[in-house]
């Protein structure tokens, strides 16, 4: 009998345990996916407000996830990273039948196209690509010059919308990294798979780059590699920088030649002009079809990855070379130990990501309010606030009391002090702004990093009291 309770109680505390993950793991979830969507709705809305900075704030939100994660005590459990990837799937599948939280690029209907250009023998980077498409019941007339690297175009499935491309190559992403705990946190979060489901092209080279230097079960693919030198420009900047990191110039020189030898054939065609769209996207002003050099909303996905694939063995190495390599010596005698500098881009990424959502409730604020003087003191308090709440959720790690100048005080205390210098590095920027005739998120930009600046180097430097 006793043994039947033990086993019914063993049950019970298994089930509860479980129901608390599931619900820590939604919780880290919807952590991720609010601010998110927030600032997505605001680009809708409003995008001549909003745009000028609402595209690197998503980005610093998806830089800033894992750092939620580990804030919300998630268990470093390779569960965690599946129960992100079912429930981006689930999201995702309704997002593109349904076309909620989905829209936001043209990239699913123009990329797959341009191989049609090709079959007709015109050049992609020349003629343009011109028709009409129809997305979630709206038609949409497209203009477009190729902007990428050729083989982009071919990586599609015949017939098959390209959304569900993008989405299974996300999803193969995932799979591989599974097991690395903080790449998988990185890669499956919302802001990916929000990027995936929108049909953004990144995915099939990025799932290109993470075969190349992930591989299979631990396998390493060169021709993966090889394959994303010829897809998106991005890729190119990551091997050439990689190779440059390791002092690796042979393989630096292949990465050149192998990319070079992909526009080859079409400068041979159409010669020079070709250049601009291959090297730089037509991004300079100075090209045929240039625009203006701007920051898009899926730019994020390539640093996002980059932290995911690179950054742990980064971490590694450096507390290996602290322990008995060539940084054992630097940090011999010195107050500051390896952990201390490991701490360094935490509290960059999180000043980084509370500077922009200050900058955005500025800007919600300032809509609402008006732009007085009065008005925009009253958006700048609003703003700091937000940003010292969000440095405070992220940094503080108790107890609760700090020092400062040498004396314990309250965290209340604490806090107030800080608060008070970052809201007064604040709003000097922006008043001066205002009476330059400059507007007023130029100053409120400038004041909110400097606010934030302050936030973090006080959690960070002043320790707690003992």
């Amino acid at each position: 009998m006793s043994e039947t309770a033990d086993q019914g109680a063993s049950g019970t505390g298994a089930r509860a345990a479980s129901l608390r993950h599931l619900s820590l793991y939604s919780a880290a979830w919807i952590a991720g996916a609010v601010p998110l969507f927030a600032v997505i709705v605001a680009l809708w809305l409003e995008f001549p407000t909003f745009g000028s900075t609402g595209t690197i704030t998503i980005g610093t939100f998806a830089l800033v996830f894992p750092v939620v994660v580990r804030r919300l005590g998630v268990p470093r459990r390779e569960s965690f990273v599946r129960f992100l990837l079912f429930a981006g799937v689930a999201f995702a599948v309704v997002s593109v039948l349904t076309g909620w939280g989905n829209g936001l690029t043209d990239e699913p209907f123009t990329t797959p196209r341009f191989v049609t250009l090709l079959w007709a023998h015109q050049d992609p980077y020349v003629v343009p690509l011109v028709f009409d498409y129809v997305q979630y019941g709206q038609t949409i007339h497209s203009y477009s010059i190729y902007p990428y690297l050729p083989l982009l175009m071919f990586l599609q499935v015949p017939w098959l919308s390209y959304k569900w491309v993008t989405l299974g190559s996300w999803v193969a992403m995932v799979y591989l990294v599974r097991k690395r705990f903080d790449a998988g946190v990185f890669l499956a979060q919302p802001y990916v798979v929000v990027m995936a489901a929108s049909g953004y092209n990144d995915f099939p080279v990025l799932l290109l780059l993470t075969i190349a230097f992930v591989g299979w079960y631990g396998r390493r693919q060169r021709w993966a590699q090889l394959l994303a030198l010829g897809a998106k420009q991005f890729a190119n900047v990551i091997v050439i920088g990689y190779y440059a990191l390791l002092r690796d110039w042979k393989n630096l020189l292949v990465t050149v030649g192998v990319s070079a030898a992909f526009i080859l054939p079409f400068v041979l065609w159409s010669g020079p002009t070709v250049l601009c769209p291959t090297v730089v996207a037509d991004r300079l002003a100075s090209c045929p079809n240039g625009g203006t050099a701007e920051y898009l909303l899926n730019y994020a996905l390539w640093p996002v990855w980059v932290l995911a694939i690179f950054f742990p063995t980064f971490v590694g190495k450096t507390r290996a070379s602290a322990a008995n390599g060539r940084l054992a010596r630097w940090f011999s005698g010195r107050r500051f130990t390896v952990e201390d500098l490991l701490r360094v881009p935490s509290f960059a990424i999180v000043g980084l990501s509370a500077a922009f959502a200050g900058v955005t409730v500025f800007l919600a604020s300032e809509l609402a309010v008006g732009p007085s003087v009065p008005a925009l003191v009253l958006s700048t308090f609003f703003g700091v606030a937000v940003l010292s709440g969000w440095v405070l959720a992220m940094d503080w790690a108790g107890p609760s009391s700090r020092r400062l100048l040498g004396r314990a005080v309250s965290l209340g205390t604490f806090q107030l002090s800080v608060f008070v210098v970052a809201f007064a590095l604040g709003i000097v920027p922006v008043i001066l702004a205002s009476t330059l005739g400059r507007p007023a998120i130029d100053g409120m930009v400038v004041g909110a990093l400097l606010a934030s600046l302050v936030e973090s180097v006080a959690w960070f430097a002043f320790p707690p009291s003992r």
